[in-house]
């Protein structure tokens, strides 16, 4: 249970889950509830990792829960429908699929794990099935999960979610509860010291940094993702954002950068991150208002220039 020690900040949750395992009363199902990029999955997987102790060689039995391939474990995360086929998030994700719908859990992957149930154990004493972010489980989905839960006969579950309210009571009640909480910025700096990704980046202004694990609300996976969006927008670009623009020319021009070089996605994270670092430095709730209109603009697909130019414009008059 050693492995437990390279999770920060989640006290309660590894005193529960090393609990069970010390005392060998293993509930049938967990619910991890909490922010995301805290530790849920990791800890999840640290978890399998010690229930599954006795299957496979150490070091290949690792490898496999890493990568979701372990022969019982069974890891499902919302997806999507194309052309008649179910694509995970993650895989459309990788392939560049772009969906306008939100991902699923769906009745067929309840099926499935229904099936991955009904069948022997390859090595481990119980199966195990982790269900990622499922409270975008859809209703008749969610149906089929109640009932499995109620009979789950050798089986284990690991739900994670960020919305546990959003999930039928009678699932709740069936989980053990394991909370997640965000971090205190001490642990979000050791983790992020830890990432091989973050630690590759030397040349980030320490203001920079700071304003981003803000932005990330106690949050290192959440952090990891903020920092890579915000190295996708080109270094003239960034510039020019840190500076209060008074030019009207200026400031169209910037709305026309901003349109060419980011796409909708980027651009939504952009106003979150802008709303965010506004807020903190001047508490306008004016400005935080315009963006927010902003962000509703770009999701009912107004022309995204002209948005941000009457944006720029609106905020320069209020600044």
């Amino acid at each position: 249970m050693n492995n437990f020690k390279t999770i920060y900040g989640q006290d309660l949750a590894i005193e529960i889950l090393k609990s069970a395992i010390s005392k060998r009363h293993i509930a049938p199902a967990y619910l991890f509830a909490g922010p995301e990029g805290v530790g849920r999955k990791k800890t999840a997987k640290v978890f399998i990792n010690t229930l599954l102790d006795k299957s496979l060689d150490k070091g290949s039995r690792k490898r496999k829960i890493e990568s979701n391939n372990h022969p019982d474990l069974l890891w499902v995360e919302p997806s999507y429908i194309v052309q008649g086929k179910t694509i995970s998030q993650t895989k459309a994700k990788s392939e560049n699929i772009s969906i306008k719908s939100r991902p699923q859990i769906r009745l067929n992957q309840i099926k499935d794990i229904i099936e991955f149930l009904g069948k022997k154990p390859f090595g481990a004493e119980r199966s195990i099935v982790l269900i990622e972010d499922v409270e975008r489980i859809n209703e008749s989905a969610s149906n089929a999960l109640l009932k499995t839960l109620e009979d789950t006969n050798t089986g284990l579950f690991i739900l994670i979610t960020q919305r546990p309210e959003k999930l039928l009571s009678t699932i709740r009640s069936r989980c053990q509860i394991v909370p997640f909480k965000r971090l205190n910025d001490n642990h979000v700096n050791k983790v992020i010291q830890q990432s091989e990704f973050a630690r590759e980046l030397d040349n980030i202004p320490n203001e920079e940094i700071k304003e981003l694990i803000d932005f990330s609300h106690g949050s290192p996976g959440r952090y990891l993702i903020n920092l890579q969006y915000w190295l996708e927008i080109s270094s003239p670009l960034r510039q020019k954002l840190e500076i209060r623009l008074d030019n009207r020319i200026k400031l169209l021009t910037l709305a026309k950068e901003i349109t060419d070089e980011l796409n909708i996605e980027q651009q939504l994270w952009l106003i979150d991150f802008e709303q965010n670092r506004m807020w903190i430095k001047q508490k306008n709730s004016n400005i935080i208002n315009k963006l927010e209109e902003l962000r509703k603009q770009l999701l009912n697909y107004v022309q995204p220039r002209l948005a941000w130019e009457v944006t720029l414009l609106e905020i320069n008059l209020i600044d």
